[in-house]
């Protein structure tokens, strides 16, 4: 509305001070285009309609949190298959109480493993290597790991072994260094 086209019963004061918001002018509660649902919550209505459409009967609970759980999954779903890749995640985990947020998006399965592990092992404190608390939490937990024989191959030709030498001979390579699956190259 244009300063020429205001109503006679608007004050003076108003008039002269345009641009200027009373507090009464934001009391949006008395307004036919919103309705509560709830202490504190309302809908508003953005349409051409004077009235907001409100879903129910106006004696549900609000949302809990498993209804929020459900609305999380479904948009972390959404997120995912929208980033692409074969394999993709999206964590949040808590360590010591803080929370912590973690992404991997990749079109090979064990990138995305490793990175997970190694994001995992990353947050807990530790003074072991990040391989070496990788091996001790998998033994930890119990966990059995079935690796091909020809890993365990690259570990006797690391160490100078052959078929020929004793399980002893492996022992005593081992002890002077960590034991690592896959061995170094």
């Amino acid at each position: 509305m244009a300063p020429s086209d205001q109503q006679d019963d608007t004050p003076a004061r108003a008039r002269s001070e345009e641009g200027v918001v009373r507090p009464d002018d934001l009391d949006y509660t008395g307004s036919e285009r919103v309705a509560e649902l709830s202490d504190g919550r309302y809908v508003i209505a953005t349409d051409n309609d004077d009235a907001p459409s409100v879903e129910g009967d106006g004696d549900e609970e609000a949302e809990g949190p498993d209804d929020r759980g459900t609305l999380a999954r479904q948009q972390t779903s959404r997120y995912l298959s929208e980033r692409g890749g074969d394999y993709s995640l999206a964590l949040t985990a808590a360590f010591d109480g803080e929370i912590r947020h973690h992404e991997s998006v990749s079109d090979d399965v064990a990138t995305t493993f490793g990175d997970l592990v190694t994001w995992y092992v990353d947050q807990i404190d530790t003074e072991a290597s990040t391989s070496e608390a990788i091996g001790i939490l998998l033994l930890a937990s119990e966990t059995s790991v079935t690796y091909p024989t020809n890993a365990l191959a690259s570990v006797l030709q690391t160490h100078g072994l052959s078929l020929d030498d004793s399980i002893g001979d492996l022992v005593d390579a081992l002890r002077e260094e960590e034991f690592q699956l896959p061995a170094d190259e």
